[in-house]
């Protein structure tokens, strides 16, 4: 839009663009806002989301009182001076990658894809454009990202390690779920997730393995072991065999040495349960241990975020989760990072 009773319009938005802000806020008598039919048309001044209107011509003048409602008091003259927003009504999508714990405090490695759109307008403007003074796409994305990872972190914990272990679908519901919820607070609908990958480190592979087969609940698993733990550093200090134990929940902890998860494996061939050591499977006959997971070659380079060897042709880091081909910006402002910097040099913000 111009001065002098021009046209304001977001002609150029992409199917990627979620916001808009028009570069001029003086606005004048006359002019002309055109909103498009997949479009949000919206004044925003002082921080804080004004009037919006739908799809259409809005032409700015006395017989518009009722559109513009309570910004016909910021008129002085003939200029008053507000910016105009423009949000987009599309579907969009976003990528997701990190690592947290578990309830029992097991390490987790996931990644997928969400889906998102904008529920309330004048909400997700001020939330998220407004309180942060973030108005391009890039800017926006990089936020809805880190508040998706942040919130889907603190509903991962809630989970033990054998409810979310190879169970994508049923952890993309159960997630979905809870941050429904958080979304709407800012506005967005999350309309889908899907987790791509969900992993732990070989030992806790293991141990859920052993749990499956044996019965042993999670907890009391990765219980036995910290205190199998602490009992072999006693026995150390008194030199001799570890001093024995009573849990909280009963269980003697030189039983656990003696019966530990540590002393079972899992058939990689059938699933059948066996003693630690044991070369040919009572079951299948095979050998029971699992091939040696590959280490990424690194002829994909090294991931953006953590210095990962990367696989070639690989889309997210092992390690982090980083998508691989984004390099790292500020989820504020979209200034570019260097990896491991915790600060944005331009606007300051924690990352």
């Amino acid at each position: 839009m111009a001065l002098g009773g021009k046209v304001v319009e977001w002609d150029s938005a992409g199917k990627e663009d979620i916001v808009w802000r028009f570069p001029d806020n003086r606005l004048n008598w006359g002019s002309t806002i055109i909103v498009r039919e997949n479009q949000w048309g919206m004044f925003f001044k002082d921080g804080k989301a004004l009037d919006m209107f739908g799809p259409g011509r809005h032409r700015i003048k006395t017989m518009d009182l009722p559109l513009l409602g309570g910004i016909i008091k910021l008129f002085a003259g003939d200029v008053f001076e507000a910016s105009c927003v423009f949000i987009s009504q599309a579907q969009f999508d976003g990528k997701f990658g990190g690592r947290t714990q578990t309830q029992e405090l097991a390490p987790l490695m996931f990644n997928g894809q969400y889906w998102f759109k904008v529920e309330d307008p004048r909400i997700f403007v001020n939330e998220v454009c407004g309180n942060n003074d973030i108005f391009t796409t890039t800017a926006v994305n990089n936020y809805i990202r880190g508040y998706f990872n942040e919130n889907l972190i603190q509903a991962l914990s809630q989970y033990t390690l054998r409810q979310v272990y190879g169970k994508l679908e049923d952890t993309s519901l159960k997630v979905k779920v809870i941050l429904q919820d958080a979304f709407k607070r800012i506005g967005l609908e999350l309309v889908d997730v899907k987790f791509l990958k969900i992993d732990t480190e070989e030992k806790y592979r293991d141990r859920l393995f052993f749990m499956q087969t044996g019965g042993v609940g999670a907890a009391g698993v990765l219980a036995s072991e910290t205190q199998k733990d602490v009992a072999k550093e006693l026995g150390k200090s008194k030199g001799g065999a570890g001093t024995a134990f009573v849990m909280s929940g009963g269980m003697n902890t030189n039983a656990a040495v003696g019966a530990g998860a540590g002393d079972f494996i899992t058939c990689a061939q059938c699933g059948t349960q066996l003693k630690k050591g044991t070369k040919f499977c009572s079951n299948c006959g095979k050998d029971p241990t699992p091939p040696p997971v590959p280490e990424p070659s690194g002829e994909g380079g090294k991931c953006k975020n953590c210095g990962d060897p990367l696989d070639e042709g690989q889309k997210f880091c092992e390690k982090c989760g980083h998508p691989v081909n984004e390099p790292l910006k500020c989820y504020k402002c979209g200034d570019p990072l260097d990896p491991g910097q915790r600060f944005c040099e331009k606007c300051g913000a924690k990352q």
